[in-house]
C-alpha cells in the first residue's frame, strides 16, 4: 500500500512523455557483481531479497516536469540554482525542473562479492539520487515505472559508506550491501533520446520541453 504522501506527490507531477528509447546508455567498469544489466523487463513485484548478485537497472518515467519540489538525498551540485539544501544531507529539486528517473537494484548473492563498483552511463546530466526509504516511497507513484509494484519494503536505500561520484552524464558507484540489498532512484535531466510527447500533452499545465543547460561539476556525495 502506498503512503498518502506518495499519492499526493503523484498528483503534483505532469507527465510529458514516457521513454521509448533507453536513457540508460551502458554500465561499464563493473566489478564485484556477477553481472551489471540494463533491463526493459524489471521484476514485478520488486523483491526485497533477490540474492542474485546482479546490479540491475531500468528506466522509469522520462521528461517529467515537476510541479512540486522533489526531495532527494544526494545531489551533483548543492549550489545549482534549481536545488535547495535543507540540511542534514537532504535537498529539494525545485518545481519546474524537467527530470528523468531510473532505478538501480543491488543485492549480493549467488557467489558475488558483497561490494559492487560500476560506472552508470546516461544520456543527460545526472542530478541526484533518492536513497532514503521515505523519499523512495513518496516518489514511487510519481516517478516509478507505471504498473510496477515497488513493494514498499524498508531498508531499500544506501548505507552511509556507499559512494556515488557524479561526473556529468555518468555516475561512479561503490556500494556494499547485506540483506536486504540496495535500491535507489537516479534522477537525471531532460532526456534527448526519450520519445517526443504527443502534441496534446504539451497543453498540460506546467509541462515544457525546454532543455536544461546546467554546468557540470564533479562532486562526491
Amino acid at each position: 500500500m502506498h503512503s498518502t504522501n506518495t499519492v499526493v506527490l503523484a498528483a503534483f507531477c505532469a507527465i510529458s512523455s514516457l521513454s521509448a528509447s533507453a536513457t540508460l546508455v551502458s554500465i561499464t567498469n563493473c566489478t564485484g557483481a556477477i553481472d551489471c544489466v540494463i533491463t526493459t523487463t524489471p521484476p514485478n513485484p520488486v523483491l526485497p531479497n533477490p540474492n542474485d548478485g546482479i546490479l540491475l537497472t531500468w528506466d522509469e518515467r522520462q521528461n517529467v516536469t515537476l510541479t512540486e519540489d522533489l526531495r532527494v538525498d544526494r545531489v551533483f551540485d548543492p549550489t545549482a540554482d534549481f536545488i535547495t539544501a535543507l540540511g542534514n544531507g537532504d535537498f529539494l529539486i525545485q518545481a519546474g525542473t524537467i527530470v528523468s528517473s531510473h532505478y538501480l537494484q543491488w543485492d549480493p548473492g549467488n557467489g558475488s562479492s558483497s561490494t559492487v563498483s560500476a560506472t552508470i552511463n546516461l544520456d543527460s546530466q545526472v542530478f541526484a539520487f533518492i536513497t532514503a526509504d521515505q523519499n523512495l516511497f513518496d516518489s514511487d507513484d510519481a516517478l516509478g515505472l507505471p504498473g510496477l509494484d515497488y513493494n514498499d519494503f524498508r531498508l531499500r536505500g544506501l548505507e552511509g559508506g556507499d559512494t556515488t561520484v557524479f561526473n556529468g552524464e555518468n555516475t561512479d558507484i561503490r556500494w556494499s550491501a547485506g540483506s536486504p540489498g540496495d535500491w535507489t532512484r537516479l534522477i537525471t535531466a531532460y532526456s534527448p533520446t526519450a520519445s517526443v510527447p504527443e502534441p496534446a500533452s504539451l497543453l498540460l499545465p506546467g509541462v515544457g520541453l525546454a532543455g536544461l543547460g546546467f554546468a557540470t561539476r564533479r562532486k562526491k556525495a
